[in-house]
């Protein structure tokens, strides 16, 4: 039997190490899942001529005082969706509700648009969603067994507040209804819609009163950034005399958020309140969504070490690359057109000089189109980065030309003997991280990102610049500045933090963009890849092998973020700049 080199050994540690964290943190995940809810089913449904889709969460626990258990339908914010926020999930199912949480129009993993007319009733689709998601529930074997039908309830935050209030006025079966830092009405005439446009009639100012909807509460906080505390909450009061708690302790991300357990135990208290007649008989409140978020993030990042693991253990078997991986400096550069070693010593400093002012110049064209076009900047952006890289090395570019033979008997001699090597450790890695993604989004629900059309994936094809501008600056214009040090290894952990930094200043810089969760994701996903493309650039040494990758997956997550800016792109207007 041949020895184990060190390197080897190495490899086995870090892949067992990997799986058995990765095994023991979904472990505990899923334990503390089954607090809450023993599964959940996805619902999908028609409203509106679009096709939606739901999340319904089965509760663990059984009410000893009553056979059957309340409903609680719940909407998301502006730019969100169903799987994002789960405290009403955990906490409402921890007590025995079932909770079904809803995409609604052109959000999530849901079609249409957000200001679509239902052509056959001739109102906004947005105030029958939840209603038809009703429906739905109601013709599902579960509804007759399990649900009580005079215990639906409502519930939404800031959009789905509003969501929450028109469906709460329009369909007599939800008997509560909660909103949080919800809009009374949204000002339409700024997106050059007129007011005779249906979606005025519709809006919760023309709607609701003091009957409707019923066993209403608004809770918000006093100095809401997005929702005016004056404008919003107090109107809902003085047209429904509803009760009001008002918010006015500092909160994480803002007042907007709500992410405040005073405010969740006060949404418990009053559903329970009006289903129970008690706020005391079905037990004192323990939260422990935080501790399932902590868990979340635990399970994901073992996930994507056990993906750097099986990337990292199998490369022996897919690249026989042990001529580039023993090639000396003086070598590659020779490859590269670069000076000899002695002259890279000596310029050190001015490499590593070059690396920050490179650095620092791409940052700034990020964040210079991101200020003058918002959006739009993401497109730009790239495209100028990627120009200015061809425009500054022409030069290079044309003397490659010229020494094209000598180029490619080198190139053929070290990289292109092993190019279906190349290939299948590139579509190794994309499916192992994919294959583990999807499992877990789809096996336990949280953020789920996939593109609702497949029109809109094709549509995403547009913004290829995005991430080649990331792969051709960390590949070809920081990879080479690092020849002064010896070790490949090394370089990789160096780029790899250099990115995370980049990434990191990048994405506060256009954090106002990050109002859909889809584009928020896009860019984590990216900072994820791209960790993972530095390591296959490692093995490789082909910038066409980091390119599939990015391209498969990164595509995919801007897929949904496109699905979701075209499903909400009219309204969005109103809080970031296109």
């Amino acid at each position: 039997m041949k020895k184990l080199n060190k390197n080897d050994k190495h490899r086995i540690f870090l892949l067992i190490g990997s799986l058995i964290f990765l095994s023991i943190s979904l472990t505990f995940l899923y334990f503390d899942r089954n607090q809450s809810y023993y599964k959940y089913e996805r619902i999908q449904f028609e409203s509106g001529n679009a096709i939606l889709y739901a999340n319904l969460y089965y509760p663990v626990k059984q009410l000893s005082f009553q056979k059957k258990h309340p409903l609680i339908i719940s909407a998301h914010g502006l730019g969100s969706q169903r799987d994002l926020d789960l405290r009403i999930p955990v906490e409402f199912t921890k007590r025995g509700f079932f909770v079904a949480t809803i995409d609604y129009q052109g959000h999530g993993e849901s079609g249409g648009h957000l200001l679509n007319i239902d052509p056959k009733t001739g109102i906004p689709a947005l105030a029958e969603d939840c209603s038809n998601l009703l429906n739905m529930i109601e013709k599902m074997p579960v509804f007759n067994r399990f649900i009580n039908s005079s215990q639906i309830g409502l519930f939404g935050h800031s959009l789905g507040g509003m969501v929450a209030l028109i469906s709460g006025a329009l369909d007599d079966r939800f008997s509560v209804t909660v909103a949080w830092s919800a809009p009374v009405w949204i000002d339409l005439n700024r997106l050059d819609i007129s007011n005779d446009h249906i979606f005025y009639d519709y809006m919760p100012i023309h709607l609701i009163n003091k009957t409707h909807p019923k066993n209403l509460l608004i809770i918000h906080h006093i100095h809401d950034e997005v929702v005016p505390f004056t404008q919003n909450a107090l109107v809902i009061k003085n047209l429904t005399s509803c009760k009001l708690i008002r918010i006015n302790e500092s909160l994480l991300f803002g007042g907007h958020s709500l992410l405040s357990d005073y405010a969740l135990e006060k949404t418990i208290n009053w559903y329970e309140l009006k289903f129970f007649n008690s706020t005391t008989i079905n037990g004192p409140i323990h939260f422990s969504y935080l501790i399932n978020y902590i868990l979340i993030g635990i399970s994901l990042s073992a996930i994507f070490l056990t993906t750097l693991s099986i990337i990292f253990f199998s490369a022996k078997y897919f690249l026989i690359f042990k001529e580039r991986q023993d090639l000396n400096i003086k070598q590659y550069n020779i490859i590269r057109g670069k000076r000899t070693i002695k002259k890279i010593k000596k310029r050190k400093s001015c490499y590593i000089i070059k690396i920050f002012g490179f650095s620092f110049a791409f940052i700034f064209i990020w964040f210079l189109f991101e200020v003058l076009f918002g959006l739009s900047g993401l497109f730009i952006a790239p495209s100028i980065i990627i120009a200015l890289y061809f425009i500054f090395n022409i030069k290079r570019i044309i003397i490659w030309f010229k020494q094209e033979e000598m180029y490619y008997k080198l190139k053929h001699q070290l990289i292109c003997q092993c190019e279906k090597y190349v290939l299948a450790y590139s579509f190794l890695s994309i499916g192992i991280f994919l294959a583990l993604y999807m499992i877990f989004s789809i096996t336990y629900p949280f953020a789920f990102f996939f593109p609702s059309n497949p029109i809109y994936y094709l549509f995403t094809f547009t913004i290829y610049p995005f991430y080649l501008s990331f792969e051709i600056f960390y590949r070809k214009v920081i990879y080479p500045l690092f020849f002064f040090l010896k070790s490949y290894k090394t370089k990789t952990i160096i780029i790899i933090l250099l990115i995370i930094f980049n990434q990191a200043i990048i994405m506060i810089l256009t954090s106002q963009l990050f109002l859909v969760a889809a584009i928020f994701a896009t860019f984590l996903i990216s900072l994820t890849v791209m960790i993972l493309n530095t390591l296959i650039y490692e093995k490789t040494g082909k910038i066409s092998s980091v390119l599939i990758s990015s391209f498969i997956i990164i595509q995919i997550f801007f897929g949904s973020a496109v699905s979701t800016v075209f499903g909400i792109g009219s309204i969005l207007r109103l809080f970031v700049r296109f």
